[in-house]
C-alpha cells in the first residue's frame, strides 16, 4: 500500500455486496459467478469440452477400473465440467472475485440449483470452504478479510501457478495472521515484492496465478472468514467477452484431463490395503504446511480395514475417503471425520473403521457401499519448524472380518447404537446446511 491508494471500509455482512447477515460466503460475486456459469454450462462448445474430457479420462484409465466406478461417471464429468467453468469465469486478475464454494457439492440457494464442482483427482477435504481469486505477477492487491464467531480452526493462504491449486509459490500460515485492533479483521498484501516489515504479505512471481484459499471447519458450526478482493493498479484491458470466456472455459475442461488422472494414479496405483509412508504434502503437491498419507482400500462386504492413526501434535487432522476417482461423495455421511468428530482411544491415538456396511463403532467411515475406496488422511496445525511442518504423524491398519472385528479394536473402543448413529447423522447433515444458510 502506498499513500496514494485508497482506503476500504470495514468488511460488513448484509451490506449489498455480502448477501447475507448470518453467511459470509452468501456474496453479490458467488451468486453472479454461479449464475453466468448455470448458463454457460448449456453452450455446445463446453459440452463439446465436456464429453471431450470423458473421453479423455477413459482412454487415461484403460481398463482398470472397476465396475463400481462407472455408475455414477457422468455426475462425476459434469462436477468436473462446472469446476472449470467457475473458474474461468474467475480467471481475470484485471477484475477478480472472490469465489468460495469451489470443490463443492451440488446445493441449492438464491432460487438457483448449482451443480458440484469437484471431479476426478480433486480429493477435497470436506470440512473447507474453499475460495480462489484470480492474481497475476506484476499487479498490486489488497484482499480484506474478517472472522466470524465460532472462528474457523484453520486457513492458509497459498499462492498457485497452475489450475489445479498445487504447485505453491507463496504461503501464508493461519497461526502467523495479524490482526486489526478489533482482533477480527485482517488484510493482505498481495503483489511481486518482498515483504519489507508489511504484516501479512503473499509474494507473487511471474507465473502467479491465483490466490487459493482453504477455510478449515474443524467443527462444522465453526463460519469461514468474509473476503473482499481490491486490485490497486488499473486494469491493462476490458474485461473478457462471454465467447472468450467460453473459449477459455473449454481450454481448462480439457487442459487439467491429464496432470488430474495422474495424481488420482498416485493414490489408486499402489498395492491395496497398505499405507505408505507420512510425506509433505508439497512433496505431491499440495499444502507446504501439511503432511499427508494417501493410500487404496479393497474391502469387501464381509471385511472392514482397521485403521490406527497417530497424531504427531497435530492440531487439526481429517480421514477422508473417496471413490475411485478420488472425489467425494455426500458430505452428511460418515465419509470423512476429522479430530473434533472422532473418539480418540486411551493412549491418545485414534482407530477408524472403513466398512461398506455399520460396524457399530462411532468412528465408521462410510466406503458409501463401494468396494474399492482411495483415502487421504491430512495433519494440519503441526508443530512449525525452520524447514517445514514438524511433528512424527503415523497410521497403519490391516484388512479382517467383520465377525472378528471386535477383536482387533482397541479395548473400550467407543460404540453407537442404531439410535445414535441416525442422532450423529441428522446432526452431520444440519451442519452441513449451514453452508449455504442465506
Amino acid at each position: 500500500m502506498t499513500a496514494h491508494d485508497p482506503v476500504f471500509p470495514p468488511i460488513q455482512l448484509g451490506d449489498g455486496y455480502f448477501l447475507s447477515e448470518r453467511n459470509p460466503t452468501a456474496t453479490a460475486d458467488q451468486v453472479e459467478i454461479e449464475s453466468r456459469a448455470i448458463k454457460m454450462m448449456r453452450l455446445p462448445l463446453i459440452q463439446w469440452a465436456r464429453d471431450q474430457a470423458r473421453l479423455g479420462f477413459t482412454a487415461l484409465a484403460g481398463g482398470d477400473v472397476p465396475a463400481e466406478a462407472w455408475v455414477n461417471f457422468d455426475q462425476v464429468i459434469d462436477e468436473w465440467t462446472f469446476h472449470y467453468v467457475l473458474l474461468a469465469l474467475n480467471s481475470d486478475p484485471n477484475y477478480p472475485k472472490v469465489m468460495g464454494h469451489f470443490f463443492g457439492p451440488p446445493h441449492e440457494w438464491f432460487g438457483m440449483k448449482v451443480p458440484g464442482s469437484r471431479g476426478p483427482g480433486t480429493a477435497e477435504n470436506v470440512d473447507n470452504n474453499y475460495t480462489v481469486i484470480p492474481v497475476d505477477g506484476i499487479s498490486r492487491f489488497l484482499l480484506q478479510g474478517r472472522r466470524f464467531e465460532p472462528h474457523i480452526g484453520d486457513c492458509p493462504f497459498q499462492i498457485t501457478t497452475n489450475l489445479s491449486d498445487s504447485i505453491n509459490v507463496s504461503s501464508l500460515d493461519w497461526r502467523d495472521m495479524v490482526f486489526e485492533e478489533d482482533g477480527e479483521s485482517f488484510t493482505i498484501t498481495i503483489d511481486p515484492h518482498p515483504a519489507e516489515g508489511r504484516r501479512n504479505h503473499l509474494q507473487t512471481t511471474i507465473d502467479s496465478r491465483y490466490i487459493f484459499i482453504r477455510d478449515g471447519r474443524m467443527d462444522w458450526r465453526q463460519k469461514p472468514n468474509a473476503y473482499r478482493i481490491h486490485r490497486l493498479d488499473p486494469p491493462n484491458r476490458p474485461p473478457l467477452s462471454d465467447d472468450e470466456t467460453a473459449s477459455l472455459a473449454a481450454r481448462f475442461v480439457l487442459d487439467d484431463v491429464a496432470p488430474m488422472f495422474w495424481f488420482k494414479q498416485m493414490v489408486s496405483a499402489p498395492e491395496p490395503n497398505v499405507m505408505p509412508p507420512v510425506v509433505v504434502s508439497s512433496s505431491v503437491g499440495g499444502m507446504p504446511s501439511q503432511k499427508i498419507l494417501c493410500a487404496r482400500l479393497k474391502i469387501a462386504r464381509d471385511e472392514a480395514y482397521v485403521l490406527n492413526l497417530g497424531t504427531g501434535d497435530a492440531g487439526y487432522w481429517f480421514v477422508g475417503n473417496y471413490q475411485w476417482w478420488l472425489m467425494s461423495g455426500d458430505f452428511w455421511k460418515t465419509n470423512s471425520l476429522n479430530n473434533l468428530q472422532s473418539t480418540a482411544n486411551h493412549d491418545g491415538t485414534y482407530t477408524y473403521v472403513f466398512a461398506l456396511q455399520d460396524p457399530g463403532v462411532h468412528n465408521w467411515i462410510d466406503t458409501l457401499e463401494l468396494e474399492e475406496t482411495l483415502i487421504m488422511i491430512r495433519w494440519h496445525l503441526l508443530p512449525q519448524t525452520h524447514d517445514g511442518p514438524g511433528g512424527q504423524p503415523w497410521a497403519d491398519g490391516k484388512l479382517v472380518k467383520l465377525s472378528e472385528l471386535d477383536r482387533n479394536l482397541p479395548p473400550n473402543t467407543t460404540h453407537v447404537t442404531p439410535a445414535h448413529r441416525a442422532e450423529q447423522l441428522a446432526n452431520r447433515r444440519a451442519l452441513f446446511e449451514l453452508r449455504y444458510a442465506h
